[in-house]
């Protein structure tokens, strides 16, 4: 039988052997039917003499054939995908990132509270109590905005040459850098604090004469006559007094001070006075007087705001009431109504020995509001916190006129016809007007 009876063999890939060439003894493989060298290019004729495989045995099956690549098909290799940042990496570079970030902000922060920006502040007295720890200093130091944070600044000594902290009166800035806080600390105080320190309590809406009355009564051995003989003599210092005036009215700040025993009167004095000034400063007094003079045109001076404050203290029955009695000064000033404040003749009559049931509100007097337009002299008496904020941080309305109408309610009106009313309610209830 020819290949050309034998349906499984395929016409082309069959050949005739010439006569006489030797059969092979093993079927070529598949590696042995492709040239060796390079294959053509596609296209190209692939014709050409095939040597013939083996036949296959009698009675067996012939084995599938290879399917043909199409001639025209290009050889390819499926390239490797590009390399790539494995995701853990990228994750990680991104956690380095975050804690790089995370710290160079902590590092600026850390650095911003040991060196504040602005430059230092107002001068505040800080006094330091006998066996005071590092700790309870920056406590204190913190309390007085003279440092940022306690809690750093122990930390930041823990590194730094700070001595022994001694018990007694300093003088720091506000807003200052832990450096300069520690060198005012090593300096020592000013006046030290002995063991024994009397505590004196001042109350809010004191006069001076009542303030060293206070301290004389707590501290005998300072004399009324010292205390004053002390203000009289110029050595207290105070920013907010002006320099043609002579009286501390109002320039005491109301409050609780240690007195040592080696403390002197101006010491004492000195301690209220400093203290008055930076509770002012930190109120922002220079922001405040530009308020006012856009608001009612009123060109004023901190003096000023301290006599506005020292009304409000006597006349505001609760603190809530404090910012609208501020804009009812205001208010009046800016119209040149006079203030009518029965508490600015009382003061006057106190400094001569009247109760308040004697006075002659139609006497002229520099303390009668009645009659005068304008500000009294001086302070009627030392304003606290909550009327110093009045002063300085009115409330915005247009009322002219206030009353008391129930214990500790005061009604505030803009009409004189409303006030009349209110004005008959004291009167109904014995609140004391008449």
């Amino acid at each position: 039988m020819t290949h050309e009876d034998d349906p499984t063999l395929d016409p082309d890939v069959w050949s005739e052997a010439p006569a006489g060439s030797p059969t092979p003894s093993a079927p070529p493989s598949d590696r042995q039917d492709r040239p060796s060298g390079p294959r053509p290019a596609p296209g190209r004729d692939r014709s050409g003499p095939r040597r013939p495989g083996r036949a296959p045995a009698a009675g067996a099956t012939a084995p599938p054939r290879r399917p043909r690549r199409p001639a025209d098909e290009d050889e390819y290799f499926e390239m490797p995908h590009e390399s790539r940042m494995p995701r853990w990496l990228a994750a990680l570079l991104v956690i380095v990132l975050l804690v790089v970030a995370i710290g160079g902000g902590a590092v600026w922060w850390y650095r911003h509270q040991v060196n504040p920006s602005g430059g230092q502040g107002a001068a505040v007295a800080v006094q330091i109590p006998e066996g005071a720890s590092t700790s309870g200093v920056a406590d204190i130091l913190a309390e007085k905005d003279v440092i940022s944070s306690a809690t750093v600044f122990n930390f930041y000594v823990g590194g730094k040459d700070l001595t022994s902290v001694q018990a007694g009166n300093y003088v720091f800035r506000k807003n200052s850098s832990f450096d300069q806080a520690i060198a005012v600390l090593n300096a020592g105080p000013k006046t030290p604090v002995a063991a024994q320190v009397t505590k004196v309590t001042i109350p809010e809406g004191y006069t001076v004469h009542q303030i060293l009355e206070r301290i004389h009564a707590k501290v005998p051995r300072l004399t009324v006559a010292d205390l004053q003989a002390a203000l009289d003599s110029g050595q207290v210092p105070s920013s907010i007094k002006p320099a043609d005036q002579k009286s501390y009215e109002g320039l005491l700040f109301p409050a609780t001070y240690g007195v040592g025993a080696d403390d002197t009167a101006v010491d004492v004095l000195s301690q209220m006075s400093t203290e008055m000034e930076s509770r002012v400063q930190a109120l922002d007094p220079a922001a405040s007087l530009a308020h006012i003079k856009q608001q009612w045109g009123l060109d004023l001076t901190p003096y000023d705001l301290v006599k506005v404050a020292s009304m409000i203290q006597y006349e505001a029955a609760i603190p809530a009431d404090a910012p609208k009695i501020g804009a009812v000064t205001y208010n009046r000033l800016e119209k040149g109504m006079p203030l009518q404040y029965d508490s600015t003749s009382i003061y006057y009559a106190g400094l001569s020995g009247q109760g308040p049931e004697t006075i002659d509100y139609t006497v002229d007097t520099p303390y009668n509001t009645r009659t005068n337009t304008g500000l009294p002299p001086t302070p009627i008496s030392s304003p606290g916190e909550y009327a110093l904020e009045g002063a300085m941080h009115p409330a915005d309305g247009p009322w002219l006129y206030f009353v008391l109408t129930a214990p500790k309610v005061v009604s505030f009106s803009e009409s004189y016809d409303q006030f009349l009313q209110d004005k008959q309610q004291c009167i109904d209830q014995g609140l004391g007007c008449g």
